[in-house]
């Protein structure tokens, strides 16, 4: 995998408004390959910012006056800078030379929490079977379950120990849970 930096200027927000203006006359080979050029570029776009914060993030801890302007700055970039910090977390996870072209970056994002070793795994059968990152993530929460601390059978504490699990996934796994705990009424749910 070839290491290049690239240095991106873009126009500011108010200059121009999001949009790919496509001619009438485009024919179905040519939109095919504009989609796939969009998607290429969504994901170096993705591990570009990953790894432009987890360089800012490293910066950070060794120099001081970096760190306070990056603090500054980072409100004026994105209203969320914590969304930043996530994104971050998986390039300091996953370094370029750990990265493959057949998942996405979101694919990686969905495993950044769990153990090194597992992760992996987990990402070597993704590209095999061509996983979804959505369901990549299932398979993610499943795995954090199953290396989870055992506790006593009681109710209480189990039910203590789904909601501390709960409160350390990343937002969008806690509504795909969510969305899997209501879909089974109840019932076991069938990953």
């Amino acid at each position: 995998m070839q290491n290049t930096t690239a240095i991106i200027t873009a126009p500011l927000a108010d200059e121009f408004a999001p949009a790919l203006d496509l001619p009438a006359d485009l024919s179905c080979e040519e939109w095919i390959a504009t989609g796939r050029d969009l998607m290429r570029k969504d994901r170096e776009t993705k591990w570009q910012a990953a790894d432009w914060m987890a360089y800012g993030r490293a910066r950070a801890k060794t120099d001081s006056a970096f760190a306070e302007q990056m603090a500054l700055a980072l409100p004026e970039i994105l209203e969320d800078p914590r969304k930043l910090d996530a994104i971050a977390r998986v390039a300091e996870v996953f370094p370029a030379e750990e990265r493959s072209v057949d998942l996405s970056f979101d694919h990686y994002a969905a495993l950044s929490r769990l153990p090194h070793g597992e992760a992996r795994k987990l990402l070597d059968q993704a590209a095999k079977d061509r996983t979804s990152p959505r369901d990549l993530r299932y398979a993610a929460l499943q795995s954090q379950l199953s290396l989870a601390p055992r506790q006593p059978a009681d109710e209480d504490s189990q039910c203590m120990s789904l909601v501390h699990l709960y409160n350390r996934m990343p937002r969008s796994v806690r509504v795909d849970f969510a969305e899997m705990v209501a879909g089974a009424e109840g019932e076991e749910i069938e990953l």
